[in-house]
């Protein structure tokens, strides 16, 4: 099949995330729950509108960029939100990605 040149920007974006298994994002879950979920910084993160997409796993929500940059130690200002980091999710948990607590309300 052919590609669209929108899709070649997008391999070339997510090319810069390093590659790491499910196990290790599902790791990084578990570390924000025990050491930032309740932290003054990410206590109220699950109100805060600039979030338009989390990861739902097990009935709760994460904030994707930062399970990303927790899990393959890249810096959250090394790569982009929104379509680069839900695809990274997508293609190492299933879909999973889901609109931010936030904008339901």
């Amino acid at each position: 099949p052919t590609r669209r040149s929108s899709d070649l920007g997008m391999e070339v974006l997510m090319s810069r995330i390093p590659h790491v298994p499910r196990e290790k994002l599902i790791a990084a879950m578990k570390e924000f729950d025990r050491h930032l979920r309740n932290t003054r910084a990410w206590e109220n993160w699950e109100q805060n509108k600039v979030h338009l997409f989390a990861i739902k796993y097990k009935g709760d929500f994460y904030p994707v960029k930062r399970i990303i940059s927790m899990a393959t130690g890249f810096p959250v200002s090394e790569f982009h939100g929104g379509l680069e980091s839900n695809r990274y999710i997508e293609q190492r948990c299933g879909p999973c990605i889901v609109p931010h607590p936030s904008q339901s309300t």
